[in-house]
């Protein structure tokens, strides 16, 4: 930057300088042709002759060379100044060009450096989502895990619910018992099962006509979950005569998901809803 700086003031003081020239040669040229019309004794070149100088009688030979050496110094001083100016509009059109290719050359590495920011940044985008993608997986993966856990478990303790049944009932109980006992078990098993798939929802406004599925799809979004589930208010409504509605009970909603693994993330998250709007008085359990 300093360079070009300083090349582009040498150019203007160059440039200057010349007009400076070219107004000391002219005002020299008026000088002397001053001098000739008023020695011809006439107010423009156009009519200066020969005879008009000759007529003047102060026009003496030595005046004459005089006026003729004054001519031959403005000529050849003209003549140099030129020559000057035109070694000099050489040399600044030769550095104009030198200075042209730096600069071709320099966007050219610009140019060259850019489109390799540009790979670079391409290449770090699709490192994140490599990342990313990595990440969902083993989110993904640890939920599938945690289902399988907690059904594998779900199993485990109806099957040792179901056996201590069966060897009590085998010393106490008759062959009638004995099946009246295993369906009791069986039944509590799908019951616990059916349980830990189901939350309750308290404080969600109820209305005349409303869309409770919608509302409890949007209260799962407020907690970053979307899950399929099936709800339902528990519970008789409440007539409009029965009592006055500023004073109505709101009925609790039951939620059932599709494994307890949703049902624990629900639980975890819950405490997040006193910070959403609409939804700042509910309560899950």
């Amino acid at each position: 930057d300093n360079h070009r700086t300083l090349h582009l003031c040498v150019t203007l003081f160059g440039l200057l300088y010349t007009v400076y020239t070219v107004y000391i040669m002219f005002k020299g040229a008026k000088e002397w042709t001053s001098e000739i019309l008023k020695a011809a004794n006439e107010g423009s070149i156009s009519g200066v002759s020969s005879q008009c100088l000759l007529k003047n009688r102060a026009m003496t030979r030595d005046a004459m060379a005089k006026l003729l050496c004054e001519a031959l110094r403005i000529i050849n001083s003209h003549q140099q100044e030129m020559t000057k100016v035109k070694d000099d509009m050489e040399w600044t059109l030769c550095e104009s060009a030198e200075h042209s290719a730096e600069l071709d050359k320099e966007v050219k590495r610009l140019k060259a450096k850019s489109a390799t920011e540009v790979v670079d940044l391409q290449r770090e985008v699709l490192d994140l989502q490599r990342e990313l993608l990595a990440e969902k997986n083993r989110q993904l993966n640890d939920l599938r895990a945690s289902v399988v856990e907690s059904v594998e478990n779900t199993v485990k303790e109806g099957f040792k619910s179901y056996s201590a049944v069966v060897q009590q009932s085998c010393k106490v109980a008759s062959s009638t018992e004995l099946k009246a006992d295993l369906k009791s078990v069986m039944k509590k098993v799908v019951h616990e099962e059916d349980r830990s798939k189901s939350f309750m929802v308290y404080g969600l406004k109820e209305e005349k006509e409303e869309d409770v599925s919608g509302k409890i799809g949007d209260l799962l979004l407020q907690l970053n979950l979307k899950p399929k589930a099936e709800v339902c208010r528990i519970g008789l409504r409440a007539t409009d005569t029965s009592e006055d509605s500023a004073t109505k009970k709101t009925r609790p909603v039951k939620v059932t998901v599709g494994c307890s693994a949703i049902v624990k993330e629900v639980l975890s998250r819950a405490k997040n809803l006193k910070n959403c709007s609409g939804f700042a008085r509910v309560y899950i359990s």
